[in-house]
């Protein structure tokens, strides 16, 4: 065993080799007794849930799967879970997968206390309902190294019949365990490796640039996001080239769980432009969120050279002897240059015209995550960055 244990605010964190070992006394300690475990089809294939259930039936445990999630969840979704979790007598949640896997646990949780829809409490409702108490407890394995969903208080669900996406936010929908067991990530494929690490990268630099935390000096935000930043800089490209490296692997994890707990603080422009991408043409949330990265870099990187300079040496670039500017073009620079080693798509390979972002940029500039920071809130923004993706080479 080489896994280390440690409570981070009330989520009891687990993480090394043979960490999911640790799941019965977990399970014992939060007093469950039969968890609802949601998962996706594409982990079912890889084999993950199989190994999941060996270990529950060694245990003893009695365990249900709710299997039906895929990216971009919806609020189908999680209408469906919630049956499931209360047909089967359940009380708990322990999801297994991606992003999408542990918002849709998080939401089922929440739920199972809750009346009406899971939209009545999206941010974006007009007069949104408010959570008033922790659902069920909430166990999180995470299969993918990207969202850090296992330590975020938010959750993305997609309106079933506008497509937009949608957030739940509240400190109730917390984890109460995170299990973090690098084994179950040797599955990922190469595409989804790049696609979700660049995930992370985006939160983590998003984090450190937000405008509260530019502004606030709020230090676990600064620290939780270079370290995540550095971790990522330093390992994402070798999972990619080689998913077999344990310790990259594992570096990967802590690199996703550090970005999601500076999330926290809230995101930033390249969400705003990816659920664009992801509304209007299905691109999938790691890729909508990495292709403009470095250009909202390049856009934001005026409002705090400096902290964009940190971001540069964090990924390992050698900063003596430049200026912030220097510096903080750098790190933009970096990031397309890993990008290019992982092959990362671009903006031109869904969108061909400008004419095409002419019609959703006003929307995307009435973003949340763009309004809360106070920089890309307008259309000719919005579009000018969209340009800059689309004159990528």
């Amino acid at each position: 065993m080489k896994y280390i244990k440690y409570n981070l605010t009330g989520i009891q964190l687990i993480a090394g080799q043979g960490a999911f070992e640790e799941l019965k006394k977990e399970m014992k300690r939060m007093h469950v007794m039969k968890p609802l475990i949601v998962t996706d089809k594409g982990i079912v294939e890889a084999g993950i849930i199989e190994k999941a259930e060996v270990y529950l039936k060694n245990s003893q445990i009695p365990y249900a799967i709710y299997d039906e999630v895929f990216t971009d969840p919806t609020d189908e979704l999680v209408e469906k879970g919630v049956y499931t979790y209360k047909e089967n007598g359940c009380d708990a949640i322990m999801s297994i997968g991606g992003g999408s896997a542990m918002d849709v646990g998080k939401c089922i949780s929440i739920m199972s206390v809750h009346t009406g829809k899971i939209l009545d409490y999206a941010r974006s409702m007009p007069e949104h309902r408010l959570f008033e108490k922790k659902g069920c407890p909430i166990i999180a394995v995470p299969t993918t190294s990207g969202t850090g969903s296992e330590v975020s208080q938010y959750a993305v669900i997609t309106n079933a019949v506008t497509h937009r996406k949608t957030t739940i936010a509240s400190p109730f929908i917390l984890s109460n365990a995170a299990i973090l067991e690098p084994e179950f990530a040797k599955t990922m494929p190469k595409e989804v490796t790049a696609y979700t690490g660049m995930d992370a990268l985006a939160h983590a630099i998003e984090a450190y640039t937000f405008k509260t935390a530019m502004e606030g000096n709020i230090h676990i935000v600064d620290a939780a996001a270079l370290k995540a930043v550095q971790l990522i800089g330093e390992n994402i490209v070798k999972t990619y080239e080689n998913g077999e490296d344990i310790k990259a692997r594992e570096k990967m994890q802590w690199g996703a769980l550090l970005a999601g707990i500076a999330l926290n603080i809230g995101s930033g422009e390249t969400h705003a432009i990816g659920s664009m991408l992801a509304k209007y043409y299905g691109v999938c949330h790691g890729i909508s969120v990495g292709i403009p990265l470095p250009y909202c870099m390049e856009y934001n990187m005026l409002y705090g050279y400096e902290r964009f300079a940190d971001i540069a040496k964090a990924l390992g670039v050698d900063t003596a002897g430049m200026t912030w500017e220097e510096g903080a073009q750098a790190a933009a620079e970096k990031v397309k240059e890993i990008q290019k080693k992982l092959q990362f798509p671009k903006m031109t390979d869904y969108i061909h015209s400008m004419e095409e972002v002419e019609k959703f940029s006003e929307e995307c500039a009435n973003n949340s995550c763009c309004v809360s920071n106070q920089r890309m809130n307008n259309k000719q923004a919005i579009e000018k960055v969209f340009r800059m993706c689309m004159e990528a080479r």
